[in-house]
This record gives structure tokens, sequence and C-alpha cells, in this order.
């Protein structure tokens, strides 16, 4: 059930506002979030966050493609 969740989430953030898919990419690594259940936290955390500016945004994808993800 938690794969079916993260599934919709994922979706959620990565056509929804700007920036949120990659603010969730980033903390996944960071914190090593390999399990769904984790995954699935992390992006509830970051839907219920506040909005992402440009230059925030910048600095996630410049992160992502730093460390290969």
């Amino acid at each position: 059930m938690n794969w079916f969740r993260l599934k919709f989430l994922e979706n959620k953030l990565a056509f929804g506002e700007f920036g949120k898919h990659k603010k969730f990419l980033r903390l996944c690594h960071e914190r090593k979030a390999t399990r769904s259940a984790d995954r699935v936290k992390i992006a509830q955390e970051v839907l219920n966050g506040p909005a992402i500016n440009s230059l925030e945004s910048w600095a996630h994808a410049l992160y992502l493609k730093a460390h290969g993800s």
C-alpha cells in the first residue's frame, strides 16, 4: 500500500508546484531514504511545506547533479 501511495505523491510532486519534486529528491538522497514508508513521509513533508523559489530550486538541481542523482 505504501508503494501505491508513494507513486501518487511522487506524481503530485512532479506535476504540482514548481521545484517541489527536486526538493523531494534531494531530501531523499540526503536522508538516504530507500524504503517506501520513509519516502512517503518526506513527500508529505515537502507537499505541506512552503513554496519553492527559483534560487532554491536551482540549488536543489545543482546538488542532485553534483551527487549523481
